[in-house]
């Protein structure tokens, strides 16, 4: 069945892309847990409160990701030197590889939509994706 809206295309989208990232990556990771892992790869370890003011999270919501996170095994916190009262969280090696089989899966969804596209529509949907996320995350 083809969407007939807007709204029908942007689901079934989002649809189909849940479900590849399922597929390289089974464990139930909310998005919100899949962006604490992110930030710690591309920032290193850091602090509860760094992770909450990068991420836009309150510490209860962070809590609930660091704990889950902790039962899969990706995070693992440890003290800090400088302020012994203070936790700094980091991947683990458990955390680097689920990242990487995310990685690998937005490769293979990337080869697969540069084969079903022209050069010419992908440049389009280059810009038209940034142009609806810009516009999504302006609410």
């Amino acid at each position: 069945m083809m969407p007939n809206s807007l709204e029908d295309a942007l689901s079934l989208l989002q649809c189909t892309l849940v479900a590849r990232r399922v597929s390289f990556t089974p464990e139930q990771i909310t998005w919100g847990q899949y962006d604490v892992l992110e930030i710690l790869r591309l920032k290193g370890d850091l602090t509860p409160s760094q992770l909450s003011q990068s991420l836009g999270l309150s510490r209860q919501n962070l809590s609930k990701f660091l704990r889950a996170l902790k039962s899969y095994e990706f995070v693992e916190q440890y003290q800090s030197e400088e302020d012994r009262r203070e936790l700094i969280t980091r991947l683990t090696d458990k955390g680097h590889h689920f990242l990487q089989r995310a990685a690998t899966g937005r490769a293979e969804n990337a080869a697969k939509v540069k084969a079903a596209l022209t050069p010419q529509e992908q440049k389009l949907f280059i810009t038209l994706s940034q142009k609806i996320t810009h516009a999504l995350g302006h609410d």
